[in-house]
């Protein structure tokens, strides 16, 4: 069976709901939407699929809202749903992820002089184009999607763990390779030391979880620079005008410009906040080869400043680090061999050591959005439907995420949002972003379908 519809969303997470929100807002009455993704994932993801309350999100609840143009849209569902919470709070991800399925159930549900939303609980597989220029999906319920316009939405999968050989047969059971599908602290002995893999917001997570748990032991972690997510303020500091000029400069130059602002400020923080409005003003005027660069040199250290710790996380690494319960190693992962009892990984760098832990757990993060990551990517790519960008963060698109094809300009009919579009806009990861990139996407697609 074929259907039919005008608009096709792929994707289960924020970035997938944000856009067809905006879309039913914008269209016309007679639109159709489709938002093909697996039922109980939309909306919430990984990240806001949890259910621990230790685990809380990274930026304030006052700057979290779906609509670009009501900001304060969460925080008034928050008040309306029992919720005491303000604008500069840290709020559980569970409840966000609340509030994203309610915003679709709403939507869903007012029908009135609206374009019609209907989410298709399937995956899609596989596409091609057809002759009016639209895509035909192939979907996981064996139907199939026909739509005059569509858009990419799908995020990535965990990132690899980064050994320098496979494991031995012996070590595997005491690998975790995603820490958000395997219940894995459930194997893990109270007492026993545990080594993460990474340094980030993923490994700030996993320590939090273990603490709610009870876990007695140490808690080992090792990424190749050895940092840390900074923590935001208990009390925003007011963004400064950033002194940077797109275009303007070397890379080298416009990190020292930047912190020789943040000495001169009461607080860093708000040196880095006040980026936002010409960060990805400034990736873009960047050549590829300063791209690199940055990716190079200076990318681990502006996400451990640009994406934080919610305070009261932070507070609770702090007193695991002071107490001798979480330690911290500089170095890369060498080898995983099976010990008595658990696993013994070998760290390289430049004091090479051996840690014997009960569990190894993979704490990279995400992958990169590449054309590799997922099935229907790769068949795009192989058809000269997308390429990726330059860099390998993602799918190559225009200034208007329009998806470019292998040989030629954009036909309209194909968008990417999220962090499918990382190598165009680079800071398009979190809510305060995606949010305004889903609204842009939304008024270019429906100026494109006439009424009727």
């Amino acid at each position: 069976m074929t259907m039919h519809t005008d608009v096709a969303v792929i994707g289960s997470g924020f970035s997938a709901v944000a856009l067809s929100l905006n879309l039913v807002e914008v269209l016309p009455v007679t639109a159709k939407v489709s938002l093909v993704g697996t039922a109980r994932e939309q909306g919430k993801g990984i990240a806001y699929s949890t259910k621990a309350d230790c685990h809380l999100l990274n930026v304030p609840a006052g700057r979290m809202s779906l609509f670009a143009d009501r900001p304060g849209h969460f925080v008034q569902w928050l008040r309306e749903n029992g919720y005491r919470a303000a604008g500069d709070d840290f709020v559980p991800r569970r409840v966000y992820g609340d509030y994203v399925a309610g915003c679709l159930d709403a939507a869903r549900r007012r029908t009135a002089n609206r374009p019609a939303l209907t989410l298709v609980d399937a995956q899609a597989l596989d596409a091609e184009a057809m002759q009016d220029g639209g895509l035909l999906f192939a979907l996981s319920n064996g139907e199939r999607l026909a739509s005059r316009v569509a858009v990419l939405c799908t995020g990535a999968g965990t990132r690899r763990l980064p050994l320098e050989s496979s494991p031995d047969e012996a070590a595997r059971p005491f690998v975790v390779h995603d820490p958000w599908e395997d219940a894995w602290w459930k194997r893990l002995p109270p007492e026993a030391d545990v080594l993460f893999v990474g340094t980030g917001l993923t490994m700030v997570d996993q320590c939090l979880l273990l603490k709610q748990q009870g876990f007695r032991g140490t808690i080992h972690a090792v990424s190749r620079h050895g940092l840390l997510p900074q923590a935001h303020l208990d009390q925003r500091a007011e963004p400064v005008a950033s002194v940077l000029v797109p275009g303007e400069g070397e890379v080298s130059h416009m990190l020292a410009s930047l912190r020789m602002q943040a000495e001169s400020v009461a607080d860093w923080r708000a040196v880095m906040d006040g980026l936002r409005p010409v960060t990805q003003a400034l990736w873009k005027a960047w050549s590829p080869d300063q791209r690199r660069r940055f990716l190079r040199h200076a990318a681990s250290f502006w996400n451990v400043h640009r994406h934080r710790m919610a305070p009261a996380a932070a507070s609770e690494i702090d007193a695991l680090r002071k107490a001798g319960r979480l330690v911290i190693h500089r170095g890369r992962l060498g080898t995983l061999q099976q010990a008595d009892p658990g696993v013994t990984a070998v760290i390289g760098g430049r004091e090479p050591k051996a840690i014997t832990a009960g569990m190894v757990v993979n704490c990279t993060g995400f992958e990169r959005c590449t054309v590799n990551a997922s099935p229907l990517l790769s068949s795009l790519a192989a058809q000269g439907i997308l390429r990726s960008d330059p860099l390998g963060l993602g799918v190559a698109v225009g200034d208007d995420s329009a998806v470019l094809p292998s040989d030629g300009e954009s036909s309209g009919r194909l968008y990417a949002l999220g962090p499918l579009t990382a190598g165009r806009h680079w800071e398009i990861t979190a809510v305060p972003d995606i949010r305004v990139q889903a609204r842009s996407v939304a008024e270019t697609i429906g100026a494109g379908i006439p009424p009727g």
